[in-house]
């Protein structure tokens, strides 16, 4: 099991408990809110333009993120259970949950 399949098993808690926002508009004024409890996660596949601006945000308001190398934007979708949607994008709000992929992204590896 690699870190992006375990990040999505913890996404999935998220889709149950509904602590996330997902797509581009949506993420942005996540990432503007001034809720300590913030990250960012991006598909593989999202486009240059809504992967640029949600970095370049994410950076300019000191929110953590990552960019997945191999899951897509099919992949973020089925672990929030919106499989008829396209998700290039997601903001989680649980903070042991983001607790959770922190620990999992700072044990080494790539992501």
């Amino acid at each position: 099991m690699t870190q992006e399949d375990k990040i999505l098993g913890l996404i999935g808690f998220c889709s149950k408990t509904r602590s996330f926002v997902y797509g581009k508009d949506r993420v942005r004024s996540y990432i503007k809110n001034p809720n300590p409890n913030k990250f960012v996660i991006i598909a593989a596949d999202c486009g240059e333009t809504v992967k640029d601006d949600v970095m370049k945000s994410c950076e300019s308001h000191k929110v953590p993120f990552i960019l997945f190398k191999s899951k897509n934007k099919a992949d973020l979708a089925q672990a929030l259970g919106k499989e008829q949607e396209e998700v290039s994008v997601i903001g989680l709000e649980d903070f042991n949950i983001i607790k959770g992929i922190l620990k999992i992204v700072n044990s080494g590896g790539e992501i």
